[in-house]
Formats: structure tokens, C-alpha cells, sequence
């Protein structure tokens, strides 16, 4: 019997673009480019002629079966994200906290005023996603609602 592999993370890298802002209020505009190894060598020196490339290594993508609702709905969206979370540091350069593609706990870190970075999810981690959520999603049995009697003791008045 062959033991079932249960991937629940992956290591990539993440690329962001820093350029000039055009907006008076700011000096740097960063971007999240994607990630590696989905992005190809084109599309990284096309980056580096628009302005400063800089890659965060060794970030980890965790997957985690209670949040496999919220996979779920990344993955039928029009195109799925993948959201890098980062503070600043004292020279305005975003500074990694958390990469998910779950759109609820991103959105969690923008009330508090972090930095969420958004990137189309490459193929091979919307397959690998979604082989997690066909692994581990268990959508709730709908519930019949009962309707309350408002009326006293169950007669008309």
C-alpha cells in the first residue's frame, strides 16, 4: 500500500518591481511581479528595464484545511491571486510577513494597515491548490431554517 502524500506548503520566491511614482504624496511605487519559477527570464529583464527588480527567497505558502473555503472561491474567481503581506521598514522597502492565497486573511492584514501585494497565482500552484481543496474541502450540509411562531401558544389572536 503507497502512503498518501499530503503536500500542505511550498517554498517560492516572490519578485517585486520598485519604480519612481509619478504621485506627489510618494517617491517609490512597489509592485508584486509574481513568483518563481513561474515567471520566465523575458518577463524578469522586461522588469529590470522598467526599474529595480528585488527578490524575497524562501517564502513559504502554507495550506491549511480550515481555510479551504476561501481557496475554493480564489480558485473559481476570474483570475487567482496570490497576496504578499509586508510592512515597511524605515526606507519605505516592503518587508515580507506572510504569502497566502487566501483573500480573508489578506484582507485582515489591510484593516490593520499592512501592505497587500497581489500577483495572478501561477498554473502549477492553482493545480497544486487545487488538489489541497478536492483533498481537504467539506462544504457545510445546507440547513433547513425553521420559521418561529409568532403566534401565542400556536393560535391566532
Amino acid at each position: 500500500m503507497v502512503a498518501e502524500i499530503k503536500e500542505d506548503h511550498r517554498t517560492v520566491s516572490a519578485v517585486m518591481l520598485c519604480q519612481k511614482s509619478q504621485h506627489p504624496w510618494a517617491d517609490l511605487n512597489w509592485s508584486l511581479l509574481g513568483l518563481i519559477p513561474s515567471l520566465s527570464e523575458t518577463e524578469l529583464q522586461q522588469a529590470a528595464e522598467q526599474g529595480d527588480v528585488h527578490y524575497w527567497s524562501d517564502l513559504a505558502l502554507q495550506l491549511y484545511p480550515l481555510h479551504c473555503d476561501a481557496y475554493y472561491h480564489n480558485l473559481v474567481s476570474q483570475q487567482p491571486k496570490v497576496y504578499l503581506v509586508c510592512n515597511q521598514d524605515e526606507k519605505n522597502k516592503p518587508q515580507p510577513l506572510l504569502l497566502t492565497v487566501d483573500y480573508d486573511e489578506a484582507a485582515s492584514y489591510m484593516e490593520t494597515g499592512e501592505q497587500v501585494f497581489n500577483a495572478n497565482l501561477p498554473v502549477e500552484l492553482c493545480q497544486w491548490l487545487e488538489q489541497f481543496v478536492l483533498t481537504h474541502y467539506q462544504p457545510e450540509k445546507p440547513k433547513k431554517r425553521r420559521r418561529e411562531n409568532w403566534h401565542q401558544g400556536g393560535q391566532k389572536t
